[in-house]
């Protein structure tokens, strides 16, 4: 027996059975508003920001923890009893560690768990996790902007949440001639209040099945590149599935019968007429007020603005419609491009590798020999051991492996160096004492090579130079430069001398 479950994703109702539940719905509700006040889409950034705003009108983000097994930065749920360290108890024990059925993999984005207060770490972990679940959809455009739509199953949920909040449940059959009929004739003139009502709810309507449609279409072109269809089944597909739901339920009815261009021009210019007949506008909210139990300004402004936005949504959805049409195309050319491929796979690259890799998989226990080959991307029409890919293998030198002898002098100067590192005897203040009974107070010049003796004095005057010409003002001893080589023993280096920078 068919279920409901087996057109829905298994976690789809997770969000309303956690413990985060109200956040859940509070953030459906969030993006169903901006999803009906944008015609293709709601960008990434400003679902993000929107839920943001949410969490800091509470004044703090939940705290959430992801436990092992979930991905990383979204908030864990248990099997609709709890999220995360939050979790109630039950008698599932994947329940009681906050796991899902499953064990969903980690996410490379996004961290480990979202600290309370940090409402943008908290929107996105949202966000992503209502993605993970179904409820909506990622999609990325042609100039990389991310944009979230909602998932053609989840329409009537989010339809739902949204009667719910409202408290409005009335449907309509058809949405165009519903908006026609309710503003273009006499009934308007005579009960405005009522038909602009009307007419407003067919607009939100339409611009929200136009979109489903939009996702339909894509649902389907999603379709045809999932798995490896052969032609009867891309033709079902094409000629059972799409025509069916797409092309007879509504895509030619968009274009026939229910054609814009041919009932907007009038509805445009009844709202026209209204908007500017103060006399209608006048009766109608004084009518309109003591539905709404409002004033009658307040009325007034009501029937403006929804006037005004049943003009707006109609003049916008050209570029909605421009996409449908993209879209359906889009569609046709691929399906037709997917039966080609299969009747005429052969005849490509593809096919010719394909079938070079089927036919070794059949002749690879052939003892006989290898087989032959009908294709021409190669020299040579047969598969052997020489038919293999090997990496060049290159010799290399021994000595190049074996380990340098160090000078000795160098090891010496390495081996001191590290005593007195070791000691501590390096510092810019042990430097300083060391050239301290070396320098005459008057500030006169005391040559290098008379200070160096052996290789503990011979480290401490490297480092003097160094210190003199780094660190400024605050080493007391400066050093000057000569161009000849100078010795001191065993010793040979640049000819310096230090000198104090105030003399005492």
């Amino acid at each position: 027996m068919s279920t409901v479950f087996e057109h829905l994703p298994s976690r789809l109702f997770f969000p309303l059975a956690s413990v985060h539940r109200e956040h859940y719905a509070a953030l459906l509700l969030i993006y169903y508003r901006l999803f009906l006040e944008y015609h293709s889409g709601v960008e990434r950034e400003l679902v993000v920001a929107s839920f943001e705003e949410y969490f800091r009108t509470l004044g703090d983000a939940p705290s959430l923890q992801a436990p092992p097994g979930l991905p990383a930065g979204l908030p864990g749920e248990g099997e609709g009893e709890g999220d995360g360290d939050d979790v109630a108890q039950s008698s599932d024990p994947t329940e009681e560690k906050g796991e899902e059925p499953g064990g969903a993999s980690g996410s490379p984005d996004g961290p480990a768990s979202v600290e309370r207060g940090d409402t943008r770490l908290a929107a996105s972990a949202f966000l992503r996790r209502l993605i993970e679940y179904g409820w909506v959809n990622e999609e990325e455009q042609q100039d990389f902007v991310r944009v979230i739509n909602i998932s053609s199953y989840a329409t009537p949920f989010f339809e739902a949440l949204h009667r719910v909040e409202q408290g409005i449940s009335v449907e309509y059959e058809s949405h165009v001639i519903g908006i026609y009929s309710s503003l273009v004739g006499d009934a308007a003139r005579e009960h405005g209040e009522h038909a602009v009502i009307n007419a407003h709810g067919h607009t939100r309507m339409l611009v929200e099945s136009l979109k489903v449609l939009h996702q339909n279409i894509r649902r389907h072109i999603q379709a045809l590149y999932d798995g490896d269809p052969d032609v009867h089944e891309i033709l079902h597909i094409h000629y059972d599935l799409y025509m069916n739901e797409v092309i007879d339920r509504a895509y030619n009815r968009l274009k026939t019968s229910e054609n814009l261009s041919k009932y907007r021009p009038r509805i445009l210019q009844a709202v026209a007429d209204y908007l500017v007949d103060d006399d209608w506008l006048a009766r109608t909210a004084e009518r309109l007020s003591v539905m709404k139990r409002s004033s009658v300004a307040a009325a007034r402004e009501l029937l403006r603005s929804l006037l005004i936005e049943i003009r707006d949504e109609l003049k916008n959805l050209d570029p909605l419609l421009t996409q449908i049409d993209d879209k359906n195309r889009r569609y046709s050319r691929i399906s037709t491009e997917r039966i080609k491929a299969r009747l005429y796979s052969d005849a490509s690259i593809a096919g010719k590798i394909k079938h070079i890799l089927a036919a070794w998989a059949d002749g690879a226990g052939d003892e006989t020999g290898p087989r032959a080959l009908r294709h021409g991307i190669y020299r040579s029409r047969r598969l052997d051991a020489g038919s293999l890919y090997t990496r060049r293998s290159r010799s290399l030198d021994v000595a190049a492996f074996q380990a340098v002898r160090p000078d000795a002098f160098e090891l010496e100067q390495a081996e001191v160096e590290l005593l007195l590192r070791i000691r501590n005897q390096l510092s810019p203040e042990r430097i300083a004492g060391f050239l301290e009974p070396f320098c005459p107070a008057d500030g006169s010049a005391v040559p290098a090579h008379s200070i160096v003796t052996d290789m503990e004095s011979f480290v401490r005057v490297i480092y003097a130079a160094a210190y003199a010409e780094s660190r400024d003002d605050r080493f007391p001893f400066r050093v000057s430069w000569g161009d000849e080589e100078t010795r001191s023993g065993r010793f040979v280096f640049r000819r310096h001398d230090f000198s104090r920078r105030r003399p005492l």
